[in-house]
């Protein structure tokens, strides 16, 4: 906390010290320093409920499965994530609030809050046990607290700061252009070759406890990377979904290697 609040301080002096070369502050300038600051201390507790504001968004904005659902196909998604997170220990699965979104695209995502989607153009690529593998390894970004650091860093977007800055001690309500601006900074949050090769293990380790090959795991980068190969260009929307991500091919060798040292 003492390092945090001496880098808060900077933030600030450095700002000020800048603009007093040219004989005055910048208000400007000091707002803005004031304002990352904000968003820099924002509590776990804002962090939940901004994260809780954002799936409910994501959710109004996207057909959620549901095991009422009247169509045969949507529903069908929806009891089979439910029968793949079952699998799951229950005291494993605590807390976590897994559903399918009923869209073509080759994704999933976590909040910090618990929530995981899962998207219906994934699943329909892959086993339970892949799909079960890919739980896994979104349950690891929470776990290690990677999904956290990635929406702190997107509230930092001049899109949000101001909303952020105005509070204290309360996320404050988004508008739906500024959750539309945290999707973007979501979108495109990174994380790091270390945070994607620990959520992949999570996800290994994850298959063992349920009783299932933790290959699967493997596998299901293949997939991810194989999807990849297949789009070609840089701009291609699975590329771009992908991007951040350490290569998918390689994180699968690694798993290999170690299921290979396990299994000698």
């Amino acid at each position: 906390m003492k390092k945090l609040l001496i880098a808060l301080a900077l933030i600030t002096s450095c700002t000020y010290t800048a603009n007093a070369q040219f004989g005055k502050i910048s208000k400007k300038h000091l707002d803005a320093a004031t304002k990352t600051a904000r968003a820099l201390t924002v509590s776990d507790a804002e962090i939940a409920q901004y994260c809780q504001e954002y799936i409910d968004w994501m959710d109004k904005n996207n057909p959620v499965c549901s095991t009422t659902d009247e169509g045969p196909k949507r529903s069908g998604f929806a009891k089979r994530l439910e029968n793949i997170v079952n699998m799951i220990p229950e005291s494993e699965r605590k807390g976590y609030d897994i559903k399918a979104y009923f869209v073509v695209d080759q994704n999933a995502f976590a909040c910090a809050n618990g929530s995981i989607r899962v998207f219906a153009g994934l699943m329909e690529l892959m086993t339970d046990e892949e799909i079960l593998g890919i739980v896994g390894h979104e349950i690891g970004h929470i776990v290690n607290k990677d999904s956290k650091d990635a929406f702190k860093k997107a509230l930092l977007t001049s899109a949000l700061k101001d909303a952020v800055a105005s509070t204290s001690g309360a996320a404050a309500a988004l508008t739906d252009s500024q959750l539309g601006s945290l999707g973007e900074a979501l979108a495109g949050a990174q994380f790091s070759q270390k945070a994607e090769y620990a959520a992949d293990d999570y996800g290994y380790e994850l298959l063992k406890k349920c009783g299932k090959d933790p290959k699967a795991m493997a596998s299901a980068l293949r997939i991810i990377q194989k999807l990849v190969d297949e789009a070609g260009g840089a701009g291609s929307k699975v590329n771009q979904l992908f991007s951040s991500h350490p290569e998918s091919g390689k994180r699968a060798d690694k798993l290999d290697q170690k299921y290979a040292k396990e299994n000698k």
